[in-house]
């Protein structure tokens, strides 16, 4: 019996000792994880490849080595510098040819490296990585369609290095512009049997348009570059119209691909004053280099004269639109005779409004410049006490609006688009080729 009770006492002290640890010790943090149980491992993902396409074909004329000569413009924007001293470095070779007027500068440079300075300086570093990529085959088609033969025989250069052809070092090489041009490396587009004419521009107003823009251009020659809109809003409608266009420039369509871009959308005044100094300071100079693009009435003609005034300016017409609703002919009524100006570039100088305010899509207030923002416009007449004092144009979009819109390709790009896709948007039925 006695030792049953003391086999009784012994258990009762156990279970009570047993109990006192349970008591002390530190309760575990139910937020702590569960080691991972024998043979599982900590997997990493893996960053996902970059894409880029391989095109098949290849293009021989320039070879993949090819080198492109671009004459650097000096800062008053004429090809004669007072001196050899450059503001920026430059790649390459630099060849010098002293003038009675200046020194004419080329830079002879290896064409990709060329496009490590043309990207940056076209469109900014920032911007999504297959946007930059198209960015750097649209480049590099330009300029291998421009190569074809000399700007200017006589320094045997392809090219200068501002808006006319491409902007070139402009802004020094960034490495994302330059992983786009490496990833696409000798790649251009080819429509038929040669490169096409790779336009591009800022930002669109929703809608663009062919080349007949241009004094030289022929649509017939380039159907890749067609006027389409831009988005998923409806494509139906007639934008050469006039009363259709204007419908469609005061709205915003909340399928457009630039929708939310400041450029999408402007609107500015310019006086009829302002129009008869442009008139005054550029027509004759545009004369000089357009048979077509200034013209004068005589009789029910308009033929092609130098002059740099018609008088008070009394009127100013939409007269004609081209492809996706680019204005194409502005009349110009004046005291002194009456003028008809052609082609876009033209049209947006007489309509500019330098050092007046342009209000954008979101808000904000640029200083206008010489050029128009764009030849998507409406004009609004605007009278004092009935007299007409000018017009309140609303427009949309920045550059001439053909080819590709690079904000379209960065909204592209956000969205998922390859840069080959990006290509295939805004050019039509173009392939992509090496060069080798």
């Amino acid at each position: 019996m006695y030792i049953k009770r003391l086999k009784q006492k012994a258990m009762l002290l156990i279970v009570l000792a047993g109990f006192l640890i349970l008591l002390i010790m530190p309760a575990r943090d139910s937020r702590e994880e569960e080691p991972p149980q024998e043979g599982e491992q900590l997997v990493i993902p893996e960053e996902e490849e970059e894409y880029t396409a391989v095109p098949e074909e290849v293009w021989e004329m320039p070879g993949a080595d090819a080198k492109i000569r671009v004459l650097i413009l000096a800062e008053d924007g004429g090809i004669h510098h007072a001196d050899k001293e450059l503001a920026r470095e430059y790649p390459g070779e630099l060849q010098y040819f002293e003038e009675e007027a200046g020194w004419v500068i080329v830079n002879e440079v290896p064409l990709e490296e060329y496009l490590c300075r043309v990207v940056p300086s076209e469109m900014p570093s920032a911007y999504a990585k297959e946007a930059l990529k198209a960015q750097a085959v649209c480049a590099r088609t330009y300029a291998v369609w421009q190569m074809r033969e000399y700007a200017y025989p006589e320094y045997e250069a392809h090219v200068n290095d501002s808006v006319s052809y491409q902007v070139y070092n402009q802004i020094e090489s960034q490495e994302t512009t330059s992983q786009a041009v490496a990833a696409t490396e000798g790649q251009i587009m080819l429509w038929e049997d040669g490169p096409v004419k790779a336009y591009y521009f800022a930002t669109s107003c929703g809608s663009t348009t062919d080349e007949n823009i241009w004094e030289k251009g022929d649509r017939k020659q380039t159907p890749y570059i067609a006027g389409r809109r831009i988005g998923t809003s409806e494509n139906d409608h007639d934008l050469t119209d006039e009363e259709t266009f204007s419908s469609f420039i005061r709205k915003k369509h909340e399928g457009d691909l630039e929708i939310s871009e400041p450029w999408y959308r402007w609107n500015c005044y310019v006086s009829l004053d302002q129009i008869r100094q442009n008139v005054a300071t550029w027509a004759k100079a545009r004369a000089q280099r357009s048979e077509e693009g200034i013209l004068l009435k005589e009789g029910d003609s308009f033929v092609h004269q130098e002059v740099d005034s018609i008088g008070e300016i009394q009127k100013a017409e939409i007269q004609l639109r081209n492809t996706g609703g680019a204005v194409q002919e502005l009349l110009l009524t004046g005291s002194d005779g009456t003028m008809k100006v052609t082609y876009e570039y033209n049209i947006r100088l007489m309509l500019g409004v330098p050092g007046g305010e342009i209000h954008k899509n979101d808000g904000s207030i640029s200083e206008g410049g010489n050029l128009l923002p764009s030849g998507y416009f409406v004009m609004e007449p605007v009278e004092e006490e009935g007299t007409l004092t000018g017009y309140q144009i609303y427009g949309g979009g920045l550059g001439h609006g053909a080819g590709m819109s690079q904000n379209g390709a960065k909204v592209l790009a956000e969205e998922g688009y390859g840069y080959d896709e990006i290509l295939q948007y805004f050019y039509h039925e173009i392939r992509l080729a090496r060069l080798e």
